[in-house]
């Protein structure tokens, strides 16, 4: 009864281990695979933001340019 209960005990500790390493597995690819996106993302939002900021400038030039046009 005795070995039973060692070689229970080193099944039930196995089968903890490799439950406790295969869901921290899973967070680990989950958490890359979100920080992937995360940085597709901001990358987007980079592009438009320096897309935004030039065309404002674009516009802050040609109101200058005409700022005098319309203060009748």
């Amino acid at each position: 009864m005795k070995d039973f209960k060692v070689t229970l005990g080193a099944y039930a500790s196995g089968v903890i281990v490799w439950t406790v390493l295969i869901c921290t597995s899973a967070l680990m690819i989950a958490n890359i695979a979100t920080m992937y996106n995360m940085n597709k993302t901001i990358d987007t939002m980079w592009t438009e933001i320096s897309y935004i900021k030039e065309t404002n400038s674009q516009l802050y030039g040609i109101i200058r340019e005409h700022e005098y046009e319309c203060s009748d």
